[in-house]
């Protein structure tokens, strides 16, 4: 009977704690969703209560005054280019570092794993001045490229250890078949591949998306910013008018929600099969 309280009372405990956590998080997300709503006078006047209406006036301004819908154009160019080479170039490197018998291989890899420890800002001022050179500055495809280099590493190291665990059987049974390596590949390797290109593509789009670091270094042009830089001259010029600033958080915040919310069952799988294979 003393056993049975002392359980009740540890669950007890530990629900409590993952509900104050809960909070924790929620709390800040909804009253962002909740500010984005309401004017100015009513964030002041009620700044935790639910909005009295439900009005999108706040997204229009922020939409069309803060010029975020260019923004946005910028932001899923540079992050839908960057995610194409980088799922492509990532999964062709894991493929040629795992299945071609490559005696460089490991090696290869090890760079490319020590390129995720190096810190973005260490090669910033040379990045710049390299940039330049090339005529790349001001550019949404020297952005693409830049986003690609930096986040190929971690890319590469994903994909490397979902096709390292691959069955040699399957590779040896297309071989027979007289399947090309371009072939082994794109018909059997990739497909099979569709956890961590879930993974590398819910990260990826993560930290391009809102990536403010190369944007302000390697962008000067207004019409070029993308949504995290823009939003930043945005909350410059309506410092005070926090409900269109809220507004404009949640536009840029959505894409992502939604692309977890597809990508949820294949990036917990991506997960769970790395924590078996570690």
């Amino acid at each position: 009977m003393v056993t049975n309280k002392k359980n009740i009372g540890a669950k007890i405990a530990k629900y409590a704690v993952l509900v104050f956590f809960a909070l924790l998080i929620l709390f800040p997300i909804y009253m962002v969703i909740s500010g984005s709503f309401k004017s100015l006078f009513e964030l002041y006047d009620n700044i935790f209560g639910l909005p009295e209406s439900f009005k999108l006036d706040n997204y229009v301004k922020a939409f069309v005054d803060g010029h975020l819908k260019e923004y946005y154009l910028n932001s899923f160019i540079v992050t839908g280019g960057s995610l194409i080479l980088l799922t492509f170039l990532g999964s062709m490197g894991g493929f040629a570092l795992t299945r071609l018998g490559l005696k460089m291989s490991k090696p290869i890899y090890y760079l490319f794993v020590i390129g995720i420890s190096i810190p973005t800002q260490v090669g910033i001022v040379q990045l710049a001045l390299q940039m330049s050179k090339m005529r790349l500055m001001n550019s949404l495809f020297g952005l693409i490229m830049v986003h690609t280099a930096y986040e190929l590493p971690f890319t590469i190291f994903i994909f490397y250890g979902f096709m390292e665990e691959i069955q040699w059987d399957l590779q040896e049974a297309a071989v027979i078949d007289g399947c090309s390596q371009i072939q082994l590949y794109w018909n059997i390797m990739f497909p099979l591949c569709r956890s961590a290109v879930a993974t590398c593509l819910i990260f990826n789009m993560v930290t391009i998306w809102n990536d403010m670091l190369f944007p302000l270094i390697l962008i000067s042009k207004e019409k070029l910013r993308t949504l995290p830089y823009g939003l930043l001259m945005f909350s410059g010029q309506h410092g005070s008018q926090y409900t269109i600033i809220f507004a404009g958080v949640i536009i840029i915040t959505l894409p992502l929600t939604i692309l977890y919310l597809f990508l949820q069952k294949q990036f917990m799988e991506g997960l769970t099969a790395g924590a078996v294979k570690g």
